[in-house]
């Protein structure tokens, strides 16, 4: 039985993006502890390069609840896993993260697909 180098399919995916898409940063917030002394919260927001392709979804896929007129659909790189209430930063527009769902064969991740709105 042979193994499967997902690795490789991972670097495919990744040349892919690079040459068909653009790139793109993910800004992921992060919640310090509360300092009851100054009554606040200190918010950390750090960015992750990645590169993505962004697409509108076809009409038959908005049902007005869970996609609505005018959410995107991005393929993003395989080396930076986003996470649901990112924002991402395509082409100079922020757009939220609302769902994401990773293509892992065997648990490594190649690709993941991520529903964008703003």
């Amino acid at each position: 039985m042979t193994t499967f180098n997902y690795a490789a399919t991972a670097a495919t995916a990744t040349r892919l993006l690079q040459r068909f898409g653009a790139s793109a940063t993910i800004k992921r917030q992060t919640t310090g502890a509360y300092d009851p002394s100054t009554g606040t919260t200190p918010v950390t927001v750090t960015e992750l390069a990645t590169t993505a392709a962004v697409f509108a979804y076809d009409q038959k896929y908005i049902d007005g609840t869970l996609i609505l007129q005018g959410d995107q659909r991005a393929l993003l790189a395989p080396y930076q896993e986003p996470r649901q209430g990112d924002k991402l930063t395509w082409q100079g527009k922020d757009f939220e993260i609302i769902a994401v769902k990773p293509t892992s064969p065997a648990g490594m991740p190649v690709l993941f697909e991520a529903q964008l709105r703003g």
